[in-house]
């Protein structure tokens, strides 16, 4: 347990850290140090063989992991800078909004966990699992933005954790269970606690689903509405003083900077070419004026 929470404390601090500092290399150090694969993949053994004495075991342990975790985050966001805005950070923000298909990569790398912990010959590829699975960096994620005061984006964070802790719940008793562990020489073993545990992690998994499948259509329809305004903006502009800077959609409006000299084009152009296109998104252009300085030097 000294080891455990050791290593759980110097991963979170490692993942808060590479998270300030947009490193993807510190963020994947923190996975690989983080201990807290091994009690989500034994309650996953435990679920397998309906011990349910083990089964508290192991749900206290990561109980008490996660908000280890969460907790490194958010002392450390307290100690940062109050100029300092998580929300700029690209690291911080991609684990803000989980989708349906980490729930499917999750529900893959827990397969493979459950396959490499529960052979020795293939054991030594248990650090590739860990980097392909999000444990400790959605959880110090969520710390540094309950830190910051954004809880409504520390809950999304906590969304891709909990997706990733019962895909690995799913697929790993799942393989446990082919793999045909004894279970009838554990005395805590019984058929019933086995049933009510897999029951649950597919009742949560389920609702799990739901959120996420919302979540991945809002993003696929914001990458084909960016996509659509981004070729009217270009035609739109071509020919004339000004040029595209940016597109972005949001939940019912599109932002367009265009930058340039010189009189703007008519607004009647972009908006006929966007007819049928995009339905019940307004489009909010703003056209930015391009300074031009001329001096002499002596």
């Amino acid at each position: 347990l000294v080891r455990f929470w050791a290593l759980l404390t110097l991963a979170s601090a490692i993942a808060t850290f590479g998270l300030y500092g947009d490193s993807a290399a510190a963020v994947i150090g923190a996975m690989i140090v983080a201990p807290l694969m091994l009690p989500i993949m034994g309650l996953a053994f435990a679920i397998s063989i309906g011990d349910l004495r083990a089964i508290r075991s192991s749900i206290l342990v990561g109980v008490g992991g996660v908000a280890t975790a969460i907790g490194v985050g958010y002392l450390i966001a307290l100690l940062m800078p109050s100029s300092f805005d998580p929300t700029n950070v690209g690291q911080i923000m991609a684990r803000t909004t989980p989708r349906l298909i980490d729930l499917l990569a999750a529900l893959a790398t827990g397969l493979a966990g459950a396959f490499a912990i529960g052979r020795r010959d293939v054991s030594d590829t248990l650090p590739g699992v860990a980097i392909a699975i999000s444990l400790v960096p959605p959880l110090a994620n969520a710390g540094i933005l309950l830190g910051a005061d954004r809880p409504e984006l520390a809950l999304g964070s906590l969304l891709l954790f909990v997706t990733n802790y019962f895909a690995i719940l799913l697929t790993g008793s799942f393989v446990f269970g082919l793999m045909g562990f004894p279970a009838a020489a554990l005395s805590g073993a019984t058929p019933r606690a086995r049933q009510l545990a897999i029951s649950t992690v597919l009742l949560m998994i389920a609702l799990i689903a739901v959120p996420l499948g919302l979540a991945s259509r809002r993003v696929i329809r914001d990458n084909l509405v960016e996509s659509r305004v981004t070729e009217a903006a270009k035609s739109w502009t071509a020919g004339t003083g000004y040029r595209l800077m940016s597109v972005t959609a949001g939940d019912d409006m599109v932002s367009v900077v265009i930058t340039g000299t010189g009189a703007i084009p008519a607004a009647e152009a972009i908006e006929s070419h966007l007819n049928g296109q995009i339905y019940g998104v307004r489009v909010r252009v703003t056209a930015i004026p391009a300074q031009i300085l001329e001096f002499g030097t002596k």
